[in-house]
């Protein structure tokens, strides 16, 4: 069994990756207990990498860890790649011209190596914003394995900087699913005020190697951090939540009542149908069944949010789609009040969250995966082999409810803090080419039908009914008014509009240049390059 013993004098290992080489299982041993620390699925190469992914083990510095391989055909030389040393930005001789590759997004995050997809654990702790996210760090694809959470920290809710991952699995039977995370602001935990509690799915793998499938997954795991959301310890009893066989349970939201008390959202079929189902407790170790909400799908968030015109408290629950319900939420019970929309109108919003325990009482700071439609899960076809990343999150933005006629509605629009981004602007009319990374402003009047649109994506206005249709197949009816104030804010793989201050409409656009046509009037705005997030 080919096998190489590291003395940890530093943090890291940087493992040699092929992108479509052969996948192998490695273990990671402390030999200081004898136990396996980690065990991973992933393209270790003896010969020259496509990149390479960094493995950190600050929990072993100082210690002795085995690397080692018990698949058939491994070759004695695998592991003589691995170079010890310091973290990514120490060596920038194996990570060159990292967050400059041409395929980045440069408004959006996106993880230095791997997979990224929905954004997990968000909690606002000592005035920043912490975002865990779905991350295989050893592979630009899903994978179904290694599945981790990632961590990033941003002090203003556009800049990221990202840290070694907070959650990872321990073996490759399972991996970290979705969940999310709370300031425990009352010692319900008896871990201390301030705790950072974390849940989430341990969800079955994909991969195996000759071994036995288990449930489709463990439950919901609960896990406890002292040291501000950076690394993470399992709750004494696991799972919190079990789940019933024949049943799928996951992506658990953690939120606090009115009343005070803990409350999971968790998604679930029942009886073959979709749901959210809703949990209460007292300690956090002994979880009761409260109610279901029928008809939502995946990564369940819920929130109140006092309404603008009128002060009124109200909860919004929504699932992976963003399909939003506006309503009540007493006695672990949520009534909705009718209406529902769309949290994003276009096709690449998914899995969307919002922080907890943020200050703002009056929105709710929200973000979500930016599905890139230019790539797939195991993305066979995609020409862009050897690219050592995957994926990017949307735009930060600001949630607020308002009431107009008799709906309840949520707009979503982007953060005061993304136009600092602005530089260099210049007046258009007409068609335009737009800025990459860029952003520009303009107003449609409504006296006429008008297409918008970049590439092919963006919306028709209908005069007549005063609707906005979109190229997703989505359609909404802004407030009335003469004119429609416009933002559309471009990026390297993406293309968003803003639309009248109340929705916004996401879309992959991988085009090299990108071009903003209009039909149906004459228009003229403001358009601005704008400065990356990596700076």
């Amino acid at each position: 069994m080919p096998a190489k013993t590291f003395l940890l004098t530093t943090p890291t290992l940087h493992l040699p990756i092929e992108d479509t080489g052969r996948m192998w299982y490695v273990k990671i041993t402390d030999e200081s207990t004898g136990e396996q620390f980690a065990e991973f699925y992933l393209a270790l190469t003896e010969r020259k990498p496509d990149f390479y992914c960094p493995l950190h083990l600050d929990a072993l510095v100082g210690k002795t860890v085995t690397l080692s391989c018990e698949d058939d055909d491994v070759p004695d030389t695998l592991f003589d790649g691995i170079i010890p040393g310091g973290r990514i930005e120490d060596r920038p001789d194996l990570y060159p011209g990292i967050y400059r590759e041409p395929e980045r997004q440069q408004l959006h995050f996106s993880s230095r190596r791997g997979w990224l997809n929905d954004p997990n654990g968000l909690v606002f702790v000592n005035g920043e914003f912490h975002m865990c996210y779905q991350h295989n760090p050893y592979g630009p694809n899903h994978g179904g394995v290694n599945v981790s959470w990632g961590l990033a920290v941003s002090p203003d809710g556009v800049h990221f900087r990202e840290y070694p991952d907070a959650i990872r699995p321990s073996d490759s039977q399972t991996h970290i699913a979705s969940g999310s995370a709370i300031v425990d602001k009352d010692n319900i935990s008896g871990f201390g005020k301030g705790t950072i509690l974390a849940t989430y799915t341990a969800l079955q793998s994909s991969m195996f190697k000759g071994r036995k499938q288990t449930a489709g997954n463990r439950g919901q795991i609960l896990e406890y951090s002292t040291d501000g959301g950076f690394t993470f310890n399992k709750f004494p009893k696991e799972p919190i939540i079990p789940v019933p066989m024949g049943e799928g349970w996951r992506d658990p939201k953690l939120l606090f009542t009115d009343e005070g008390k803990l409350c999971i959202a968790v998604y679930e079929t029942f009886e073959g149908k979709n749901c959210v189902s809703f949990y209460s407790s007292e300690n956090c170790v002994d979880w009761k069944f409260e109610s279901r909400s029928p008809d939502l799908y995946e990564c369940p968030d819920l929130f109140p949010l006092p309404v603008i015109e009128t002060g009124e408290r109200l909860w919004v629950l929504y699932g992976g789609n963003g399909r939003y319900l506006v309503g009540e939420f007493k006695n672990y019970h949520f009534t909705p009040m009718g209406n529902e929309g769309f949290l994003d109108y276009g096709s690449a919003v998914y899995a969307g969250q919002t922080w907890n325990s943020h200050p703002d009482n009056t929105a709710r700071y929200h973000i979500a995966w930016m599905v890139d439609h230019g790539y797939a899960w195991k993305y066979d076809k995609e020409k862009n082999h050897g690219v050592p990343f995957a994926e990017s999150m949307s735009l930060v933005c600001r949630l607020e409810l308002h009431k107009v006629g008799e709906d309840y509605r949520l707009f979503r629009t982007p953060t005061e803090n993304i136009d600092k981004l602005r530089c260099g602007a210049e007046s258009f009319a007409a068609d335009t080419e737009l800025f990459v990374p860029g952003d520009c402003e303009f107003t449609l009047p409504t006296d006429n039908d008008i297409t918008v649109k970049v590439g092919e994506n963006g919306f028709t206005y209908e005069r007549a009914s005063g609707k906005i249709c979109f190229t997703s197949g989505k359609s909404y009816t802004p407030k009335h008014a003469d004119k429609i104030k416009m933002r559309v804010i471009t990026d390297v793989r993406s293309v968003e509009f803003f639309i009248a201050d109340e929705v916004s409409a996401t879309f992959t656009d991988a085009a090299d240049k990108k071009t903003l046509h209009i039909d149906g009037a004459e228009v003229s705005g403001t358009k601005w390059k704008m400065r990356g997030i990596w700076a």
